[in-house]
Parts: C-alpha cells; structure tokens; sequence
C-alpha cells in the first residue's frame, strides 16, 4: 500500500489531489487558455491510481454532404483505490469530446486526421482525469464548494418535534439527504 494518503477516506484522497499545484513547466498556453500537460497528468494518475484503464470509442462526423467534419470520442477510465487499501472500491467514468477535422485551405485535402483522432483522444482522456480524479483542478479552475451542514438547516425548523423527525431519518437513511432534498424527509416520515 502506498504511503501517500494511507488511512485517509475517499473524499479525502480527491481533496489532496484536488488541492496539488500544477507546476508551471507543465502547464501550456492555447489562445490565452491554461492547459495542463498530458505527461503530468498521466504522472499524478498513476502515482495515486497506478490500475487506471482507459477505452475509448471513436465516431466519425460527417455532414450533409457526407463529408468528414469532425471526430468524437467517447472514453470509459476506470481506476480503484488499491493504493489506498481499497482494491474492493472500482470506479468508472465516461467522458467525450469531438474534435474538428482540419482542411487545407480551399481544397478537399486533410490535413492530419491521424492529429485530429489524437487530439480528440487527449481532450476527452484530460477531461475525464480532472471530472474523475480532480487532477490538475487548478488549471481548470474547479473550485470545491462547500457543502452547507445539513443540521445547520435542521436547526432552522420551527418546532423540536418537526427537528426530531428529521434527525431520526438522518441517522437511518444517511444517504438520502442533501440539501435539495431537505423538504422530502418530511413525505417519507408520513
């Protein structure tokens, strides 16, 4: 088992990740958008998740006219948290992302669709890495927002018997409730 984040919860193992500093040698520029380079990413993925797996599906795009415009791919990662001691714990995520096809100007000639199908391909793979594993959140600037505490809400209702109920159904049925769903508890006690 790695020593990394040994003994620590699920949540907590995305935070650490989450809250790691891209280094800026790895970060790269494309019309004034931060990007995370692939090598990086790949780097911190297998350092924590070193049982990831990544399929994926390609599609061709064409258009009316039934030429080629652009290449979808659709990929599945798959990873668990042996690293952790938690072989038992698999995960798996999809993502997609398409990609234009580049013609030379004026003519029906592609100019690299073998660079299109790539770049399609690392597009949907980083984006499935940082939706997945919260690698390179500070590039995307994905902020983790806090979620409220549910007995801050509870506390607000009126009466200590209404409070109650809630509580009681908090503690049985944990996984039931988030703050869009507060209201429900009260069907479900009827």
């Amino acid at each position: 088992m790695s020593e990394l984040l040994e003994g620590k919860t699920i949540i907590e193992i995305h935070k650490e990740i989450s809250n790691l500093k891209t280094p800026k040698e790895y970060i790269e520029q494309n019309q004034g958008i931060d990007y995370p380079r692939p090598e990086y990413m790949r780097a911190i993925c297998l350092r924590y998740f070193p049982d990831t797996s990544w399929t994926i599906e390609e599609k061709p795009v064409f258009d009316s006219s039934n030429k080629l415009v652009a290449w979808v791919v659709t990929g599945t990662l798959k990873w668990s948290y042996i690293n952790f001691g938690l072989p038992h714990i698999v995960r798996i995520g999809s993502m997609a992302a398409a990609h234009r096809v580049q013609y030379k100007r004026g003519t029906n000639d592609m100019l690299d669709l073998g660079n299109d199908v790539k770049a399609a391909n690392t597009d949907c793979w980083k984006k499935a890495l940082n939706f997945h594993m919260n690698i390179c959140d500070d590039v995307y600037r994905w902020e983790d927002p806090e979620v409220p505490d549910i007995t801050k809400r509870i506390s607000s209702i009126a009466t200590e018997e209404e409070r109650k109920k809630y509580e009681d159904v908090i503690k049985s049925n944990p996984l039931i409730i988030n703050k869009n769903n507060i209201k429900g508890i009260k069907v479900l006690n009827k």
